[in-house]
């Protein structure tokens, strides 16, 4: 369905950082970065159509801003990797935006946490399995 996701950040090697620390252990990677205009591309290596997950700095030179009601939200395979990618956001300066935990008002096994990422970007991690 999709073929990518993009947040702009105003600074790549910060983001790079962050997000090489909290989408490792969900088995995401980054594949390639390039410039003109500056950009890396993650994916995880069993993705099926080779979605991916992009962070650019923005084309247009403005500054780079979090989308209001956007969220992007990254799927685990196991709870234990919820709570690890909100440890790792939180210790890598994440804003804390909903620890882990059940959220049933979604579904009975929506296992999920909310941070924003360090260019204000709404990130969530979820585990729909229950266990």
């Amino acid at each position: 369905m999709f073929s990518h996701i993009t947040v702009g950040t105003r600074d790549l090697d910060r983001a790079i950082a962050f997000y090489d620390a909290v989408l490792g252990p969900l088995g995401i990677r980054m594949m390639t970065r390039r410039h003109n205009p500056e950009r890396v591309f993650y994916a995880a290596a069993d993705a099926p159509g080779g979605e991916t997950f992009c962070i650019y700095v923005p084309i247009n030179g403005e500054p780079a801003t979090a989308g209001n009601g956007t969220t992007v939200a990254f799927e685990a395979s196991t709870r234990a990797q919820v709570d690890a990618f909100h440890a790792l956001a939180i210790s890598r300066g994440a804003a804390d935006e909903g620890s882990p935990g059940l959220r049933l008002h979604y579904s009975p096994n929506y296992y999920g946490t909310y941070v924003r990422d360090l260019d204000g970007n709404k990130l969530c991690c979820v585990c729909h399995r229950a266990q």
